[in-house]
């Protein structure tokens, strides 16, 4: 009997011991997927080619008619180009538009948890941003940003690879 119980108390405590780590959003990662925007007359798709390393972006935007390159360094400085001039590209300086435009993809606004649930969810004061996980392999799956309780983005990641 008392071999039972030591048993079971070294199973209890052994189990209550363990300590898991936290659940962290990828940092740096590449990645494809299908971003949809909605208005209220028309959705758009884009197909989008994503690189993020250290804090810095590369993304690729495919739609039916053209295909666009930006590239994020250093703060608000954005080179773009488009395939149909690829011997051309314009730098601007002060591009006050790439907070927006990567806020999308950056995982980084999502709170670090202890375990991973069904889906994280930020608001920003304008919008609310709702990322699920695959069950299959732990990573983002799909975000879903709404303003007004109106879906206006739906990112589906057909591929997530980490980098570490």
């Amino acid at each position: 009997m008392r071999f039972i119980i030591c048993l079971i108390t070294t199973i209890v405590l052994c189990g209550c011991s363990v300590e898991q780590d936290p659940y962290v959003l990828p940092v740096d990662y590449t990645g494809e997927a299908l971003m949809k925007v909605y208005t209220d007359e028309i959705e758009n798709d884009y197909r989008v080619n994503i690189i993020c390393r250290d804090g810095n972006y590369s993304i690729r935007t495919e739609s039916a008619n053209e295909a666009w390159n930006y590239a994020y360094v250093s703060g608000d400085r954005c080179i773009l180009t488009n395939d149909k001039f690829p011997d051309s590209s314009v730098t601007i300086e002060n591009f006050k538009l790439k907070d927006t435009l990567i806020h999308d993809f950056d995982f980084g606004k999502f709170d670090v948890v202890e375990e991973l649930p069904e889906e994280l969810i930020y608001w920003d004061g304008n919008y609310k941003h709702i990322l699920n996980f695959s069950d299959e392999n732990k990573l983002p799956e799909t975000i879903f940003i709404y303003k007004n309780d109106k879906l206006v983005k739906a990112i589906q990641y057909e591929k997530l690879n980490i980098e570490e």
